[in-house]
């Protein structure tokens, strides 16, 4: 067994900002409406899908909630464009691109988010899903005049015709009063269906198509739409465009020892003290254990309310604003909602390093409306002191057994997670005989299950498709469940690419056979051995018919194939509040599922 062990690109501080405090404010709601330069090939519907064999063409049906951009020869594609413009955002949307079919999100109008339709690629570029579009010199040779883009990390992405999701933290660059570029633009984070693609990439000017040739302060949101058929839906971007907060004035007082408690200070003199114009020119000339009293003004650009969090790695913390008291000491941090008037604030803090291996410092954050997460102040140790992560190399172990948390169900103990060379996965319950889950892109996280004493569960670290919770899928006419099942273990017919699972359901043997596609669009399974009935192959309520034998389960995100000649059409049933679908079933089943 070969383990893949790296740090994370994220800096210690970075991850405190998008992660450790972050105030809630309304996002700005775009729709159709919101954008000019519609040239008529840009509608909005009600419902979207589409046909994977039919090349760059999406069906619609009438309605609202979702902006539909539908080319025609007499209508030809154009890029869409917000009214509003926009500095440092959170973007967040939905996307349904048709078969080969190529758009894109342009952050101010000048930073492109390639959409592909990228299904099946393993080896990702700058060009493809949830990439950041290269940038382009058209003096250089051929060859040479792309530079600077970035691939995502792995392909997250989903099949043409399922809706994905995407998620951005951006940055603007920034300029100083003269016009001049101080910093240049950053992608904080790029989120495909869940899975981070990019983490604190620094943009050094506008990409490919940009609308402008240099980076500007704040710009419009730009969708693509002269390069094919594609839909969005759920756009909400939520502006950050505060001054940053500035912490000045500031005294310190050290005291030596170890206190756990401000108690044990009384009558203690300290043996360090002085004032400092930031919290980060505060000497650190007392390396054993101390604690530190801090007071300072923190000085905020608008009056309201804002979230301060504090923490000291390995030590105690307290915080406590204009006249307050700190009444104790907390080795969890602090996290507290204060009003905060514009202009400077008094604040009170103290960090106790009452361990030797405690280190020097602590980590200050403040957010706020407007405002996204924004460190004041970073430890040496960082925003924390996560263990680097330890990745399941599927090459080297393709099959793995490993407990399995799974959404609104127990922990499951019995998985086994499959890998493929096409990199398309998935996980089965052993204990059910149940397909629980399918992803496409990298393998498995195990850190819970090594790290330290760790709690045997491995994380999927693609984009997971959960396709059911775990139940014995073969059930009579009545849909009544089967009883009596156990496992009886599997076999590596050819590798991980075609393996049987084995179990006794009633006292009869039951053959489930998961194959990968040659295609690499999906999986095969083939089960024999059932009795007459029924059998579930996912949950949901909904099946939409695309064409004869070819379904899309737009719940779950995936395609049904299958002879529906042979088996009769799919239904839903639901038993005890528990949705599915269900194949009809005579002795065996057997269909793929493309995602």
């Amino acid at each position: 067994m070969i383990l893949n062990k790296h740090v994370g690109l994220l800096t210690a501080a970075l991850a405190l900002q998008l992660g450790f405090v972050q105030a809630q404010q309304n996002p700005v709601k775009l729709d159709l409406s919101s954008f000019e330069g519609n040239k008529g090939s840009w509608t909005e519907v009600g419902k979207v899908w589409a046909d994977p064999a039919v090349p760059n063409a999406l069906q619609s049906a009438d309605g609202t909630g979702i902006m539909a951009n539908l080319p025609t020869k007499k209508k030809t594609g154009a890029d869409i464009i917000s009214t509003q413009k926009f500095g440092d955002v959170d973007l967040s949307l939905e996307y349904l691109v048709a078969p080969g079919s190529n758009s894109g999100v342009y952050l101010q109008g000048n930073y492109e988010l390639q959409i592909l339709d990228s299904w099946t690629a393993t080896n990702t570029k700058p060009g493809d899903n949830g990439g950041i579009y290269q940038r382009w010199d058209e003096s250089k040779p051929d060859g040479q005049k792309g530079y600077e883009g970035y691939a995502p990390r792995q392909n997250a992405s989903k099949a043409p015709g399922v809706w994905q999701k995407l998620d951005v933290s951006f940055q603007a660059p920034k300029f100083n009063a003269a016009g001049e570029k101080t910093e240049n633009a950053r992608f904080l984070s790029v989120k495909l269906n869940g899975v981070t693609i990019h983490e604190n990439l620094e943009v050094f000017g506008p990409t490919r198509g940009s609308m402008t040739a240099e980076d500007v302060a704040e710009g419009p949101l730009r969708i693509q739409g002269d390069h094919g058929a594609v839909a969005f839906r759920n756009i909400e971007i939520t502006p950050f465009d505060a001054k940053t907060p500035t912490v000045s004035k500031v005294t310190y007082e050290t005291f030596q020892g170890s206190f756990n408690n401000l108690e044990e200070l009384e009558g203690k003199s300290s043996v360090a003290k002085g004032s400092v114009a930031s919290l980060k020119e505060v000497p650190t000339s007392v390396s054993d254990v101390n604690l530190t009293k801090y007071t300072a003004n923190l000085n905020v650009a608008e009056t309201g309310e804002y979230q301060i969090s504090l923490q000291v790695p390995g030590g105690l913390a307290g915080f406590a604003l204009g006249s307050e008291s700190i009444s104790n000491l907390s080795e969890q941090g602090v996290r507290v909602k204060k009003q905060l008037k514009a202009g400077d604030n008094p604040i009170q803090i103290i960090a106790s390093k009452n361990r030797n291996w405690s280190v020097d410092g602590f980590n200050l954050a403040i957010s706020g409306a407007g405002l996204r997460g924004t460190d004041l102040l970073v430890s040496q140790a960082g925003a924390s002191q996560d263990t680097d992560p330890i990745l399941v190399d599927a090459d080297a172990t393709p099959v793995l057994r490993s407990f399995r948390d799974i959404p609104n169900h127990k922990r499951l103990s019995h998985v086994v997670s499959v890998a493929s060379s096409d990199q398309v996965n998935y996980a089965y319950d052993m204990e059910t005989g149940t397909l629980i889950q399918v992803w496409r892109g990298e393998f498995l996280d195990a850190t819970p299950m090594w790290n330290s004493r760790g709690n045997g569960v491995s994380v999927p670290r693609g984009a997971v498709i959960n396709l059911s919770t775990p139940a014995v899928n073969s059930v009579g006419s009545d849909y009544s469940p089967s009883e009596e099942f156990r496992t009886k273990g599997y076999q590596l017919m050819n590798g991980s690419e075609d393996i049987v699972f084995s179990y006794l359901l009633s006292g009869k043997t039951v053959k489930d056979e998961i194959k990968v596609l040659e295609s690499g669009k999906g999986i095969n399974r083939s089960v024999s051995g059932i009795s007459d009935g029924f059998y579930k192959i996912a949950a949901g309520t909904e099946i939409q018919k695309i064409n004869k034998g070819y379904y899309l389960l737009p719940e779950v995100g995936v395609y049904l194939e299958y002879d529906e000649a042979t088996y009769g059409a799919p239904v839903t049933h639901t038993t005890d509040g528990n949705a599915g679908i269900f194949l009809p079933a005579k002795g065996n089943i057997d269909y793929n599922l493309l995602f």
